[in-house]
């Protein structure tokens, strides 16, 4: 288990080519959620082209990547970013994205995108959230690879050890331990496939989205115990813990969105 694909030394330039899988998985993520876009773009008639949508695709996910890791870099500047070189808050190859912040990035970015183009943003919002929980669902395997985002020791028989020198093993010390991510990426598979599926019941424009939110900030919250790198909101004494916080606040404006949109119903356009 290496967090590179190969490693090249290029002496006469004094550097090593080190290729992560981290970046592999979400590039491949990147490619299929694109022909996932062009193709619910057809079919839910939004007026894009395939130029449009390519590159909304790649900045929503710019976007979305800059909010993971600012997300990361605030919550732990005073833990670790404060005490290293500037570049390291950059230095997203060595892992440190935080979903939520991805998560709040995307929303924001495509807020603004759909503004502009003047489309439908609940509509993008529900192609959105295929493309996300399918990031999502590959991207747990970078975390994977960087031996980073586990759970606690554990005897039981899906216990996994990590190598030594990545972060798991620094609590670990060569003990097997939960592979949180791993339990997390079936998790956002079957989100996925539900989604998929849900998709074809058109219901109206932002359904989707909101399911998404239902049900992945559920899905954290089950798992929240099981990962050693929570991170908390801290109010005068009291500390809270982030991934609780910003999921009660996604599963409950999923809730309000529903309600308040009526949801359920279906989408007399894409029913003709």
């Amino acid at each position: 288990m290496h967090p590179y694909i190969f490693s090249i030394e290029i002496p006469w330039l004094d550097i090593t080519l080190q290729p992560r899988y981290y970046g592999l998985f979400y590039a491949i993520a990147v490619l299929i959620g694109s022909r996932i876009v062009i193709s619910e773009i057809k079919r839910r008639r939004i007026k894009l082209n395939e130029d449009e949508a390519l590159n909304m695709t790649l900045l929503i996910f710019l976007a979305s990547l800059i909010g993971a890791r600012m997300y990361e870099v605030i919550f732990e500047w005073s833990n670790y970013y404060k005490f290293q070189s500037f570049w390291k808050a950059f230095a997203i190859w060595e892992g440190g994205l935080a979903i939520h912040g991805g998560i709040i990035g995307g929303i924001v970015s495509l807020s603004v995108y759909c503004r502009i183009k003047k489309i439908s943003l609940a509509a993008m919002l529900d192609i959105g959230a295929l493309c996300m929980i399918l990031g999502q669902s590959i991207g747990r395997w970078g975390n994977f690879t960087n031996g980073e985002a586990a759970g606690p020791v554990t005897d039981m028989w899906t216990g996994i050890v990590f190598p030594a020198g990545t972060a798991v093993d620094r609590y670990a010390n060569g003990a097997p331990v939960h592979p949180t991510m791993i339990y997390e990426s079936l998790g956002n598979f079957l989100i996925l496939a539900l989604l998929w599926k849900l998709r074809l019941r058109n219901f109206r424009p932002g359904m989707l989205g909101a399911i998404y939110l239902l049900t992945y900030s559920t899905l954290r919250s089950l798992l929240t115990p099981l990962r050693m790198d929570n991170q908390f909101f801290v109010i005068g004494d009291t500390r809270f813990l982030a991934a609780y916080s910003i999921s009660i606040l996604l599963f409950v404006s999923g809730i309000i969105w529903i309600y308040k949109q009526k949801l359920w119903y279906q989408d007399e356009a894409l029913s003709k």
